[in-house]
């Protein structure tokens, strides 16, 4: 499987030389690399690895190391999971995903975050799932990788919650609690303190707040929202409800009312008018994060029209498509800036890649369902009061949990984009497999009797 899976990587590399572009992210990370300020919209984990591997002066190399990562990544998972016992076919199984997804491979291949987010937060729970209880040493080193997830993508910053809570259910004791808590905290604390240094404010990224602002376009009413001052009633909606345009246009779009209060000083303004909002319309917040998750994890297509074209551009793209998909990557970083449209470069792999994206990819669903599967795993079998079969159910329950819980977050504070889904999917897998562990446990070989443990009337005859 680790064989199939090194092979799509090679032929993605020979399909798109060098790698694949995001618009403003890979723009913001490379930058970032070579200024060393951290960005307002971005975490700088990702820029500081750049900032290491910017002297090969090789996109191609870098991506080659991305690609690595997401191998290493499946390597990890197997090994987990054989040290809980399970057979070989399911642990296989288990890490198919994170090898053979399409759109798991594609992200390695683009200059963005995601591949070294999905490697460190699955670090993070195999560190802290590794033993029956884990250690003060794993505690500590769960805390810190979860802390460099969060300064890569700031998604992982609440599931530090649900992380402590886990903790406290399988019993690992305070002293472990709190050596999680410090070794997660204290990194968070100097970027905080290195952002103030730069920013002026002690903060991970003062952007967050114009994500939330534009996450309250989908369903706010300013006539319901009494207490907005008259500056923040300039960054209401110009659309009436129904006619609203896709979430992160109210971002990017210069025909958005944000185009008007770029400064970083109106910050704070925009994340004033999301707290408000939210406020006045708990319920309408509340309904569309339900609605958009259902839609993000339905079996079908994505029935709403104006986010059709993220389904493109996180596909392997080919020749004769529409703009919506991605741009390939200068040769060399220093260069920063893209290359060509995706659609003009053209090779012979170019076809059937783009052909097995279209079938080869993982929607959310997948996700939605090994929660399913770990909630009824122990439902449907007789629970047996063995220490080991508990550990696997928590275990599997944690695990889904926070896989489905990073869908709904998405949704809740940003948009629903296909690509935010994919570090979901190792975790899911690990956990639904926990789940089915118990019917499907590795045998250990027959003890062997010696002379000396053997029944004496047997070396008596």
């Amino acid at each position: 499987m680790v064989a199939a899976g090194a092979a799509f990587r090679v032929l993605a590399m020979i399909g798109y030389s060098p790698g694949f572009w995001f618009f403003g992210d890979s723009t913001i990370y490379v930058n970032g690399a070579y200024t060393h300020v951290p960005n307002p919209s971005r975490p700088y984990g990702y820029s500081f690895v750049l900032s290491v591997l910017s002297p090969l002066h090789s996109v191609r190399l870098i991506i080659g190391l991305q690609h690595l990562l997401g191998l290493a990544v499946a390597i990890l998972m197997y090994a987990f999971l054989r040290r809980r016992d399970l057979a070989r076919w399911l642990a296989t199984i288990a890490v198919a995903p994170i090898l053979l997804d399409a759109r798991t491979v594609l992200l390695e291949h683009f200059l963005i975050a995601e591949s070294l987010f999905i490697a460190l937060l699955v670090g993070a729970v195999i560190a802290l799932c590794w033993s029956e209880r884990p250690g003060w040493w794993a505690a500590a080193g769960g805390g810190t990788l979860l802390a460099a997830a969060a300064l890569t993508r700031t998604i992982a910053l609440p599931l530090v919650v649900v992380v402590a809570l886990y903790l406290l259910v399988r019993r690992a004791g305070l002293l472990r609690v709190g050596a999680f808590a410090m070794a997660f905290a204290i990194p968070l604390a100097g970027y905080a303190v290195w952002y103030e240094h730069h920013h002026g404010t002690y903060s991970l990224g003062t952007f967050t707040g114009r994500f939330m602002w534009a996450r309250t376009m989908s369903f706010v009413d300013c006539a319901k929202v009494h207490n907005l001052t008259a500056r923040e009633r300039q960054i209401c909606p110009p659309e009436p409800l129904g006619e609203r345009r896709a979430v992160d246009l109210y971002i990017w779009s210069r025909a958005s009312p944000a185009a008007k209060f770029q400064k970083r000083e109106h910050d704070a303004m925009f994340a004033s008018f999301a707290r408000k909002a939210i406020m006045a319309q708990p319920l309408d917040y509340a309904r569309t994060v339900a609605v958009e998750t259902w839609f993000m994890v339905r079996v079908g297509p994505d029935p709403d029209d104006r986010y059709s074209c993220f389904d493109q551009l996180w596909s392997f793209p080919t020749a004769g498509l529409t703009n919506c998909q991605p741009i390939m990557a200068p040769e060399d970083i220093a260069t920063r800036r893209e290359g060509v449209n995706g659609s003009e470069h053209r090779t012979a792999l170019t076809g059937p890649l783009h052909t097995y994206s279209q079938v080869g990819t993982l929607p959310a669903t997948f996700t939605a369902l090994c929660l399913l599967l770990a909630i009824a795993a122990p439902l449907v079998r007789r629970w047996r009061r063995v220490a080991q079969d508990r550990r696997d159910v928590i275990d599997g329950l944690f695990l889904t949990g926070v896989a489905f819980g990073m869908i709904v977050i998405s949704v809740a504070t940003s948009v629903m984009e296909p690509r935010y889904t994919v570090p979901s999917i190792p975790l899911a897998a690990m956990g639904a497999a926990l789940a089915l562990r118990r019917g499907h446990r590795a045998r250990a070989p027959e003890p062997t009797l010696t002379p000396a443990a053997a029944p004496a009337e047997q070396i008596a005859a």
